[in-house]
């Protein structure tokens, strides 16, 4: 089985993953995926990680995966569980029997992101607003896809994916 599952930085996605590998489960942070990820502008050409989220929404760049290469990660695998984001996270759904967006309370995000990230500048927009959640969220409610409480446990979470 092959499950995806996404949301606005800050949520636990790395938690879990960390917690998931320690329990021999073969779970992986999309964010350490060599060559899955990367940030492109408007004219589809990669470029460097912009330095903000005001960078990259004012000059309409997008982090995106690599489709292609997502497709031949997954196949090296009989289960395997994604966690992360990106910019056409909607477009490549088909590769994977189950997806879930993880929620968390905006406060924690952000409290989260604060004291843990290396580039939280990425993450917050003017007024300290995270910038990337809600259109994530307001997506996901548009799909119908589901939606998992990130105050549970890695445990937790395991077993609704698997139900």
């Amino acid at each position: 089985m092959k499950v995806l599952v996404f949301g606005p930085s800050g949520v636990g996605k790395t938690y879990i993953v960390k917690a998931l590998q320690q329990s021999g489960i073969n779970a992986y942070d999309a964010d350490v995926v060599e060559g899955l990820s990367a940030w492109y502008n408007q004219h589809g050409e990669k470029i460097p990680t912009p330095t903000s989220a005001h960078e990259a929404l004012t000059n309409h760049y997008s982090f995106l995966w690599d489709k292609q290469f997502l497709e031949n990660f997954l196949a090296q695998f009989n289960d395997v569980y994604l966690f992360g984001g990106s910019g056409n996270t909607f477009k490549i759904f088909d590769l994977f029997d189950k997806v879930f967006f993880l929620k968390e309370d905006t406060q924690i995000q952000k409290e989260r992101l604060l004291n843990s990230r290396k580039n939280s500048l990425m993450d917050f927009g003017a007024g300290e607003m995270i910038t990337w959640g809600d259109w994530l969220e307001q997506e996901s409610i548009k799909r119908n896809i589901p939606f998992i409480d990130g105050t549970l446990s890695p445990k937790e979470v395991f077993d609704i994916i698997n139900k």
